[in-house]
């Protein structure tokens, strides 16, 4: 697999704790969009639409990178759930927390998978190929 691809998994899988909260800031940005001080706002009125607040929801239910973040959530759970409890452990440890406690390595010393070094890369590698294999849907 190119190294660009393994890079774009591995931040997936960074992304992947944090991604209700990017989701969250997101909408926000959309509900709240900053406005310049207008000096003479209020000589002009008040302009009342009642269509704001479905556009508002529309934009985020539409929002190109809210989808994206969504989505590769939802791709990431489903492999999660679907891999033995090795490649979970292995994916969880090295690249979904805030701070890995143990290398590859380090798993395979600790027991905490119950397989060699050599396995133990190859279900990272396959892991990794079909979760590119998704992202390219």
């Amino acid at each position: 697999m190119e190294k660009w691809r393994v890079e774009r998994v591995k931040a997936v899988l960074k992304d992947y704790r944090d991604t209700d909260k990017y989701v969250r800031k997101l909408e926000e940005e959309i509900r709240v969009p900053y406005r310049e001080e207008d000096v003479n706002g209020d000589i002009k009125g008040t302009r009342s639409d009642s269509d704001l607040m479905f556009g508002t929801l529309w934009t985020i239910e539409t929002d190109k990178q809210i989808r994206r973040l969504k989505r590769n959530k939802q791709i990431v759970q489903e492999l999660l759930d679907e891999c033995g409890s090795d490649t979970e452990t292995i994916i969880r440890e090295l690249y979904i927390k805030r701070f890995p406690q143990y290398t590859m390595q380090g798993l395979v010393d600790s027991f905490q998978i119950k397989c060699g070094k050599t396995k133990a890369f190859e279900y990272r590698n396959r892991f990794f190929e079909e979760l590119d294999k998704m992202l390219d849907i």
